[in-house]
């Protein structure tokens, strides 16, 4: 059999509109804006779009194109079952804040829906989630400990007995009115709006510098610089933001479509820990309707394994014991960070006077991703916001994060120190197989190299650029991957998720 790699999202069968990406000219220096808004996600674009109804001139600078990020990656589930159950929050944060947090989610499923209205590139549905227990994957999860807390927090929940999947099951607990949608149609009906409100949305731009200030300064790469009052980094992971990388942590989650005509009623999240998810999509291509079974999880923290490939094959193998379907026609993972204490962090960053951030939303990017976006346009317009002291980026809970902050950040130190000491996993570069990558020691120095199919070598340094720690190579999705905050780049350096900003150094061998 030969090796599973990664593909395309599945989402990218959905025909992009004509004209939909507008070419990218050389910018005024020193243009001035209310709000520069750094990533065309959900996040950014929806900051954007409620920022430019406001009256408020914005600009939006992406590095690739909008959603080719996280977004784009998504299975989009958009629930008020978030990943951190609402027995915990209860603990953590109190009635008050499971409740803010059920809230919260609620309003976002609410304005998506409503912008969406019946946008065929969009296909918002309604349709009920469950979480539910898999006899085989069971993660001692107290569903009835659930229930009640869920319950409290105003949640349309129910306890049910039988969960509408073809295999057995434990039962679970039923979330009434949940959602689900195509992200890239969603981020596509995003920029056609911001743009008819005149809003520049320029893509294929990276950012390598932001001087926080009165006004603002934003460095782009090649050379012009942007003055806006506040900046959003609506980058997923923010940009070299230290401090709050050590209250986030980089995970890959892994996502499989299997084509299928019988559909799943409903979203389903199982107990497991990784935990499953699963849920139907139809897409519209030229060939008519297509459906799939999209399923995801055996998450892994980034850069923790060169053993990628296992996660896609366990997915398979829990596919096959459960359902009716061929191979899977499409294979790819998404950037998860999963924040100490459980909720997201967004509002002003820590030490910054007008830069805002928005992070940590785990497994339910979509959903909070639009809350974000409600929470930091309030913000920077000073309008007060229900959800904002709930979430706010310069909280720091002990009590609920003491434990996992610790375990998130207790291999950084050992990285930062013992990669740039460790040897070389081969000991020439002749030892690199065709389609492989590995950390070689040339002339006493450490790099990164992978060898393509055809035979040529890329080098580049093992020295992440962010923090200094040592790369490792992902031949699933055949990128470089630090495991001490979960920068990315590819086999030329090249950054793919931050918070590195620099890519990798090229290396010349000789």
């Amino acid at each position: 059999m030969p090796p599973i790699r990664s593909t395309e999202p599945l989402w990218t069968l959905t025909p992009r509109a004509e004209g939909e990406r507008e070419p990218s000219p050389s910018l005024a220096r020193d243009l001035v804006a209310d709000c520069v808004v750094i990533g065309a996600g959900i996040t950014g674009l929806t900051t954007a779009y409620l920022l430019a109804r406001a009256g408020k001139k914005v600009m939006v600078v992406e590095a690739r194109h909008a959603g080719a990020g996280v977004t784009g990656c998504s299975s989009a589930h958009l629930t008020e079952a978030v990943d951190t159950r609402y027995a915990t929050i209860e603990s953590d944060f109190g009635h008050e804040g499971a409740r803010l947090v059920a809230a919260s989610s609620r309003h976002a499923i609410e304005f998506i829906a409503e912008l969406s209205g019946d946008d065929v590139g969009v296909g918002f549905t309604r349709l009920p989630g469950y979480l539910f227990r898999d006899e085989e994957h069971d993660g001692g999860v107290d569903l009835e400990k659930e229930l009640t807390a869920c319950q409290r927090a105003g949640l349309p929940v129910s306890s049910v007995l039988e969960v509408p999947l073809p295999f057995k099951t434990s039962g679970g607990l039923r979330f009434e009115n949940q959602g689900a949608l195509n992200p890239v149609g969603y981020v596509s009906m995003l920029v056609r709006r911001l743009r008819a409100l005149g809003v520049v949305v320029q893509e294929g731009v990276r950012v390598t510098a932001v001087d926080d200030g009165e006004p603002s300064v934003v460095h782009l790469e090649r050379g012009e610089s942007l003055r806006a009052m506040t900046v959003v980094f609506a980058t997923h992971s923010p940009l070299n933001r230290v401090f709050l990388q050590t209250k986030v942590a980089s995970y890959r989650s892994y996502l499989a479509a299997f084509e299928s005509k019988a559909r799943l009623d409903g979203l389903f999240w199982d107990t497991a820990d990784p935990y499953h998810y699963l849920r139907s999509v139809t897409l519209r291509g030229a060939d008519g309707p297509r459906s799939w079974l999209l399923v995801g999880g055996a998450d892994h923290k980034t850069g923790t394994t060169s053993e990628t490939d296992a996660s896609f094959e366990a997915l398979d193998r829990y596919v096959a014991r459960r359902f009716d379907v061929g191979p899977a026609t499409h294979r790819w993972s998404a950037q998860v960070l999963e924040p100490v204490d459980g909720l997201p962090f967004i509002g002003r960053n820590t030490l910054s006077t007008n830069s805002y951030v928005a992070t940590g939303f785990s497994g339910n990017g979509l959903t909070f991703g639009t809350v974000a976006a409600h929470v930091l346009a309030d913000a920077i317009q000073g309008k007060e916001n229900p959800w904002a002291a709930l979430y706010t980026a310069t909280r720091v809970k002990p009590l609920a994060a003491a434990a996992q902050f610790i375990q998130e950040n207790v291999d950084t130190p050992g990285h930062l120190v013992g990669d740039a000491l460790a040897p070389g996993e081969v000991s020439s570069v002749a030892e690199i197989a065709p389609s492989e990558g590995k950390v070689v020691r040339v002339d006493g120095r450490r790099v990164a190299v992978f060898r393509d199919a055809a035979g040529a070598l890329h080098a580049v340094s093992s020295v992440c650029t962010h923090l200094g720690c040592g790369v490792k190579f992902n031949p699933a999705e055949r990128s470089w991957d630090c495991p001490c905050h979960g920068s990315r780049f590819s086999t030329n350096g090249d950054v793919l998720d931050g918070p590195a900003i620099a890519g990798l150094e090229r290396v010349v061998l000789t």
